[in-house]
Protein backbone atom coordinates (compact mmCIF):
# COMPACT_ATOMS: atom_id res chain seq x y z
CA UNK A 1 0.00 0.00 0.00
CA UNK A 2 1.08 3.53 -0.28
CA UNK A 3 1.98 5.73 2.24
CA UNK A 4 -1.21 7.86 2.04
CA UNK A 5 -3.40 4.53 1.76
CA UNK A 6 -2.10 3.35 4.93
CA UNK A 7 -2.46 6.77 6.59
CA UNK A 8 -5.74 6.89 5.73
CA UNK A 9 -6.84 3.61 6.39
CA UNK A 10 -9.97 3.23 8.02
CA UNK A 11 -11.88 0.93 10.23
CA UNK A 12 -14.35 0.54 8.24
CA UNK A 13 -12.00 -0.89 5.64
CA UNK A 14 -10.93 -3.50 7.43
CA UNK A 15 -12.20 -6.75 6.45
CA UNK A 16 -10.72 -8.85 10.08
CA UNK A 17 -12.71 -12.15 9.53
CA UNK A 18 -11.29 -12.04 5.44
CA UNK A 19 -7.99 -10.52 6.28
CA UNK A 20 -8.29 -7.87 3.84
CA UNK A 21 -8.95 -4.15 3.36
CA UNK A 22 -11.07 -2.94 0.99
CA UNK A 23 -10.30 0.00 -1.01
CA UNK A 24 -12.89 2.07 -2.52
CA UNK A 25 -11.62 3.96 -6.24
CA UNK A 26 -11.83 7.01 -4.02
CA UNK A 27 -9.40 5.68 -1.46
CA UNK A 28 -6.42 4.85 -4.06
CA UNK A 29 -3.97 7.33 -5.96
CA UNK A 30 -5.34 5.47 -9.37
CA UNK A 31 -8.81 6.06 -8.60
CA UNK A 32 -9.28 1.76 -9.12
CA UNK A 33 -10.74 -0.31 -6.30
CA UNK A 34 -8.11 -2.28 -4.72
CA UNK A 35 -8.78 -5.65 -2.41
CA UNK A 36 -5.36 -5.78 -0.13
CA UNK A 37 -4.59 -9.12 1.41
CA UNK A 38 -3.17 -8.89 4.78
CA UNK A 39 0.04 -11.56 6.39
CA UNK A 40 -1.21 -13.31 9.79
CA UNK A 41 1.72 -10.59 10.84
CA UNK A 42 -0.06 -7.51 10.02
CA UNK A 43 -3.45 -8.72 10.94
CA UNK A 44 -2.19 -9.54 14.79
CA UNK A 45 -0.41 -6.18 14.96
CA UNK A 46 -3.71 -4.49 13.76
CA UNK A 47 -5.59 -6.34 16.44
CA UNK A 48 -3.31 -5.01 18.92
CA UNK A 49 -3.74 -1.35 18.10
CA UNK A 50 -5.73 0.40 20.38
CA UNK A 51 -9.47 1.96 18.75
CA UNK A 52 -10.53 5.30 19.29
CA UNK A 53 -14.11 5.84 19.68
CA UNK A 54 -13.69 9.35 18.30
CA UNK A 55 -12.62 8.56 15.11
CA UNK A 56 -12.63 5.69 12.52
CA UNK A 57 -8.81 6.06 11.42
CA UNK A 58 -6.76 3.12 12.50
CA UNK A 59 -3.80 4.81 12.73
CA UNK A 60 -4.35 7.69 14.89
CA UNK A 61 -2.37 10.54 16.94
CA UNK A 62 -3.22 9.88 20.99
CA UNK A 63 -2.46 13.53 21.56
CA UNK A 64 -4.85 15.31 18.82
CA UNK A 65 -7.02 12.27 18.45
CA UNK A 66 -6.75 12.76 14.37
CA UNK A 67 -5.42 10.72 11.75
CA UNK A 68 -1.19 10.96 11.07
CA UNK A 69 -0.29 13.74 8.95
CA UNK A 70 3.77 13.42 9.29
CA UNK A 71 5.14 11.06 10.26
CA UNK A 72 8.32 11.53 9.13
CA UNK A 73 9.98 12.40 13.05
CA UNK A 74 9.19 9.19 13.97
CA UNK A 75 10.22 6.58 11.12
CA UNK A 76 13.77 8.61 11.20
CA UNK A 77 13.31 7.98 15.24
CA UNK A 78 11.98 4.64 14.71
CA UNK A 79 15.30 3.74 11.83
CA UNK A 80 17.74 5.45 14.06
CA UNK A 81 16.89 3.09 17.37
CA UNK A 82 17.59 0.14 14.48
CA UNK A 83 20.39 1.65 13.44
CA UNK A 84 19.40 2.14 9.55
CA UNK A 85 20.38 4.66 7.76
CA UNK A 86 19.13 6.24 4.19
CA UNK A 87 16.11 4.25 4.37
CA UNK A 88 12.81 6.21 2.99
CA UNK A 89 9.27 4.92 3.77
CA UNK A 90 8.47 4.58 0.13
CA UNK A 91 11.38 2.05 0.41
CA UNK A 92 9.20 -0.75 2.00
CA UNK A 93 6.67 -0.29 -1.33
CA UNK A 94 9.69 -1.76 -3.16
CA UNK A 95 11.13 -3.65 -1.06
CA UNK A 96 7.66 -5.75 -1.13
CA UNK A 97 7.67 -5.96 -4.96
CA UNK A 98 10.88 -7.18 -4.95
CA UNK A 99 10.46 -9.74 -2.27
CA UNK A 100 7.21 -10.81 -3.68
CA UNK A 101 8.59 -11.78 -7.15
CA UNK A 102 11.64 -13.38 -5.95
CA UNK A 103 9.08 -15.05 -4.05
CA UNK A 104 7.71 -16.56 -7.31
CA UNK A 105 4.59 -14.20 -7.17
CA UNK A 106 3.41 -14.02 -10.90
CA UNK A 107 4.30 -10.31 -11.36
CA UNK A 108 0.64 -9.76 -12.64
CA UNK A 109 -0.80 -10.56 -8.84
CA UNK A 110 1.73 -8.51 -7.50
CA UNK A 111 0.86 -5.61 -9.68
CA UNK A 112 -2.79 -5.75 -8.04
CA UNK A 113 -1.86 -6.43 -4.76
CA UNK A 114 0.49 -3.18 -4.67
CA UNK A 115 -2.16 -0.99 -7.07
CA UNK A 116 0.19 -0.62 -10.10
CA UNK A 117 -1.56 -0.09 -13.32
CA UNK A 118 1.38 -0.03 -15.71
CA UNK A 119 4.35 -2.68 -15.89
CA UNK A 120 6.68 0.24 -16.91
CA UNK A 121 6.02 1.74 -13.35
CA UNK A 122 6.08 -1.66 -11.66
CA UNK A 123 9.29 -2.36 -13.57
CA UNK A 124 10.96 0.31 -11.52
CA UNK A 125 9.74 -1.05 -8.25
CA UNK A 126 10.74 -4.62 -9.15
CA UNK A 127 14.57 -4.85 -8.71
CA UNK A 128 16.67 -7.98 -8.72
CA UNK A 129 19.50 -7.80 -6.84
CA UNK A 130 22.87 -10.59 -6.88
CA UNK A 131 20.92 -12.70 -4.65
CA UNK A 132 18.37 -12.63 -7.28
CA UNK A 133 20.36 -13.99 -9.84
CA UNK A 134 22.23 -16.59 -7.82
CA UNK A 135 18.62 -17.83 -7.14
CA UNK A 136 17.83 -17.83 -10.34
CA UNK A 137 21.10 -20.05 -11.85
CA UNK A 138 20.33 -22.03 -8.70
CA UNK A 139 16.87 -23.09 -11.00
CA UNK A 140 17.90 -22.91 -13.57
CA UNK A 141 20.64 -25.75 -12.88
CA UNK A 142 17.92 -27.61 -11.02
CA UNK A 143 15.83 -27.73 -13.86
CA UNK A 144 18.45 -28.57 -16.50
CA UNK A 145 19.93 -31.74 -14.07
CA UNK A 146 15.95 -33.02 -13.80
CA UNK A 147 15.33 -32.59 -17.36
CA UNK A 148 19.11 -34.55 -18.17
CA UNK A 149 18.07 -37.12 -15.50
CA UNK A 150 14.83 -37.93 -17.35
CA UNK A 151 16.30 -38.00 -20.92
CA UNK A 152 15.35 -41.28 -22.23
CA UNK A 153 16.59 -43.30 -24.95
CA UNK A 154 15.66 -47.04 -26.34
CA UNK A 155 17.13 -48.90 -23.36
CA UNK A 156 15.73 -46.33 -20.95
CA UNK A 157 16.94 -43.40 -18.69
CA UNK A 158 20.16 -41.78 -19.07
CA UNK A 159 22.23 -41.19 -15.69
CA UNK A 160 22.88 -38.02 -15.21
CA UNK A 161 26.97 -37.79 -15.08
CA UNK A 162 26.92 -39.74 -18.25
CA UNK A 163 24.47 -36.78 -19.97
CA UNK A 164 26.95 -34.16 -18.52
CA UNK A 165 30.24 -36.13 -19.68
CA UNK A 166 28.01 -36.19 -23.53
CA UNK A 167 27.64 -32.63 -22.92
CA UNK A 168 31.15 -31.96 -21.96
CA UNK A 169 32.06 -34.04 -24.59
CA UNK A 170 29.91 -32.22 -27.19
CA UNK A 171 31.20 -28.94 -26.43
CA UNK A 172 35.03 -29.62 -26.81
CA UNK A 173 34.28 -31.48 -30.36
CA UNK A 174 31.99 -28.06 -31.24
CA UNK A 175 35.17 -25.75 -29.84
CA UNK A 176 37.55 -28.12 -31.84
CA UNK A 177 35.72 -27.55 -35.05
CA UNK A 178 35.36 -23.99 -34.54
CA UNK A 179 39.20 -23.28 -34.04
CA UNK A 180 39.74 -25.76 -37.11
CA UNK A 181 37.03 -23.71 -39.47
CA UNK A 182 39.00 -20.77 -38.22
CA UNK A 183 42.53 -21.89 -39.27
CA UNK A 184 40.91 -23.15 -42.58
CA UNK A 185 41.47 -26.64 -41.82
CA UNK A 186 38.87 -28.74 -43.24
CA UNK A 187 37.21 -32.00 -41.77
CA UNK A 188 36.39 -33.55 -38.67
CA UNK A 189 38.92 -33.28 -36.01
CA UNK A 190 39.92 -36.45 -34.83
Amino acid sequence: MRKDEVLDLRRSKLDMKAGCIRLKAEDTKTDEPRTVYLTQRTLAALRGLPTHLETDFVFVNPETKRRWVDIRSMWERACKRAGIEGLWIHDLRRSFVSNATSRGVPAKVVMRMSGHTTEAVFRRYNIATDEDMKAAIGRIEQGAERELGQKTTEEGKVDVKEARAQLGQDLDTLYSESVRKKKGLTGKSP
